[in-house]
This record gives structure tokens, sequence and C-alpha cells, in this order.
């Protein structure tokens, strides 16, 4: 097996990234999306890949790639207002083949430097509680926990707790 290539994404990314969120989607029950949900239309995905490729949005995606195909990837959504502008919400994920290798770890260091190399002053995301892997691994990156969102999702008819979590930058 390869050792996976990591990379900003970039325009014609898109087509792959999308087929790797749709296989997490129906690997793990960690994602916020359930299979079906997700628009299987690359278009908007690679848009906003141009935008940032040209400096129109702020946001950013880490990709892992294995020979042509997207295994792991790292999301960090920046809105556009002056006062927000410093922060990135970070979704992340790997393939089940990929997974237990320290690929989530390399694809959450080379988010952070490219936040901090592009001047933001935070990261967070949120996690579901008993997700001890991930919360494990965002640990280990630096990210503190800073709250819990008590009953915050619904998996399988169950109510999920989730973690919301911060890692400061400067």
């Amino acid at each position: 097996m390869l050792d996976p290539l990591i990379r900003l994404a970039r325009p014609g990314d898109g087509p792959g990234l999308v087929e790797l969120q749709q296989v997490l989607d129906r690997e793990t029950e960690f994602m916020l999306l359930e299979p079906g949900e997700r628009e299987p239309d690359p278009g908007p995905l690679e848009a906003r890949l141009a935008d940032g490729a040209d400096g129109r949005d702020l946001s950013y995606l880490v990709v892992a790639l294995a020979g042509a195909v997207a295994v792991g990837y790292v999301d960090v959504s920046v809105l556009s207002y002056a006062r927000a502008r410093r922060t990135g919400y970070v979704v992340a994920g790997v393939c089940a083949d990929h997974s237990g290798r320290g690929l989530g770890r390399a694809l959450m260091r080379s988010a952070v430097e490219e936040a901090r190399s592009r001047g933001m002053g935070r990261l967070e995301l949120t996690v579901m509680e008993h997700n001890r892997r991930a919360l494990g691994l965002y640990l280990a990156c630096g990210f503190q926990v800073e709250g819990l969102r008590r009953a915050a999702l619904e998996v399988h008819g169950r109510r999920i707790n989730e973690y919301y979590m911060g890692l400061l930058l400067d």
C-alpha cells in the first residue's frame, strides 16, 4: 500500500473528495451526515476549491492521496466576516483502510501549520463523546475540551453528546 501524499486540495480534487466523504458516511457513525444525505455533485466543492485557490475564500482542505485516491482529509472552514476570519472550523476523516497509521495526526499537523501560515488564531471542532479515538487524536494535537453539547445529535435513535474543542494558535 502506498504512503499517502498530504497536500492542500486544489480544483480537480472535488470528485475524489466527495467520493471519500460518501465512503466515510457509510463506514462510520462518527461523521455528521448519514449515508445519502451528502450532496453527490462535486460542483459546489470544486467551486469552493477554486475560490480558495484565487484567495476569495479563506477556507481550505488538506487531502491525503494514495495514488490518485483520496483516503483522508481535514476541511477548515472560515467565515468571511471580519470578526470571524481568524477562526477555522475543522471537519476531519480518514477511511478505514488507512486508519490507525498516523495519517489523521499528519493531516491535522498539516492543517494546523496551514492555519498558522494564514495568520489564523484559532481552530475549533466538535467530536462525539464516545469517539475516543478521535478525541485522543485531537487532544494529542493540542486541542482542549471547552464544553459539552448535551444531546446535540441523534444517531440510531440515541441522543449523543458532543465535546466542543478548540486550539489557540497564537
